[in-house]
């Protein structure tokens, strides 16, 4: 009988390619718009994965990476002087205004790391020596985004709050959610370029030592210092967190995401039961043989599963497609989880099965007399 299910299928062309169409076309939508978001809220953290600090430590609060609250300098020797801690670096962000010699202004995000360890600036440099760091005036900028002052390159002068730096270093770091480029140099350094303020220090980046529990040790910093410390993991989710709240960002994505599964259940419940309609007698063939109800259910069922399947693997396959294409620091950010696979699937499989259900009550209902009907 799965066979016989498998040709009644495939003999109605029109409405089987109407039905993968569908499916495809949703599955597209959720996978692609899913990517997306999640390409966006990746990059929220970009700047946190790119300093590779384990630890990161901040005033209570601080409600992310993006909106931290300054600490007094005297708090950097506190955690350092704590059991377990390794290495404690300073590392300060601040936006200010930066402008090319041929007069193009834009805003950049400032990053000052430890003067010595340099812990905190991103390790992928693909132009100059890090050793042009500890240079009076040298700078690192990073290669995203710097078209929007001017597109300085290795050795170009600009000037950052009236401060004239050079180009030491460009980094090929990963491009942040926000709409600037950022510009690392030391910690001391920033301090000279920034207006003065008592306070400047962002945020502490932690090296723990070997064989002491990242979270552990988080747990006893906030304990001894009562500041609140983060797991590169917990850091990220909890700037990812922030901008998720705060930005329409997953209502925009959700209701695209919303209208791709309705559209999906709308094609596949309405094709299907076309398609089970114009099939009434065959069905009804199949009763007055003696084909049970269960059998005729699984029939239907196997119908609606083999489209899904078909759908999804042509949807996943033009979304893959798509995302091949997308360049890694391009404009457009796209990522996607293997989560996001899976729960495109259980969907696919949920309205597939929401379509068979609709059909299989109008199956069961037939009586096989339809057989001698004209």
């Amino acid at each position: 009988m799965h066979i016989i299910a498998l040709k009644m299928l495939f003999g109605d062309k029109v409405k089987f390619t109407t039905l993968v169409c569908g499916i495809a076309f949703s599955v597209l939508l959720i996978t692609q718009q899913g990517s997306i978001f999640c390409g966006l809220m990746l990059r929220t953290g970009s700047t946190i994965f790119d300093t590779g600090a384990p630890i990161w430590v901040s005033d209570p609060g601080a409600t992310s990476l993006n909106n931290p609250v300054s600490l007094r300098a005297s708090e950097l020797q506190r955690v350092k002087s704590i059991d377990g801690v390794a290495q404690a670096s300073p590392f300060l962000m601040h936006s200010t205004v930066a402008q090319s010699d041929t007069g193009a202004t834009g805003l950049v995000q400032l990053v000052g790391v430890d003067d010595e360890t340099l812990m905190g600036i991103p390790r992928d440099l693909i132009a100059g020596d890090f050793k042009g760091l500890n240079t009076p005036d040298g700078v690192f900028i990073t290669t995203s985004r710097r078209e929007y002052f001017g597109s300085p390159e290795l050795g170009d002068y600009f000037e950052i709050n009236e401060h004239r730096v050079k180009v030491a270093g460009v980094l090929d770091a990963s491009k942040n959610f926000t709409p600037f480029p950022s510009v690392y140099t030391t910690y001391n350094k920033a301090l000279q370029i920034l207006p003065p303020r008592s306070k400047y220090l962002s945020f502490i980046l932690v090296s723990p030592e070997n064989g002491i529990n990242e979270s552990e040790l988080c747990k006893k910093i906030e304990n001894e210092t009562g500041l609140k410390a983060f797991t590169q993991k917990d850091f990220f989710l909890k700037t990812m967190a922030y901008w998720a709240q705060n930005t329409g960002i997953p209502i925009n994505f959700g209701i695209t995401v919303i209208l791709g599964i309705i559209i999906g259940i709308a094609i596949s419940i309405q094709t299907l039961y076309t398609f089970m309609v114009e099939n009434m007698k065959q069905f009804g063939t199949f009763k007055a043989i003696g084909i049970s109800n269960g059998e005729l259910a699984m029939m239907i069922f196997l119908q609606s599963s083999f489209v899904a399947v078909i759908g999804y693997g042509i949807g996943v396959g033009l979304m893959a497609i798509m995302g091949l294409n997308v360049p890694r620091n391009g404009e457009l950010a796209f990522y996607t989880p293997y989560q996001l696979l899976i729960i495109a699937f259980v969907l696919v499989f949920f309205f597939c099965t929401a379509a068979s259900l609709v059909s299989i009550r109008q199956v069961l209902k037939i009586e096989p007399a339809i057989v001698f009907k004209g």
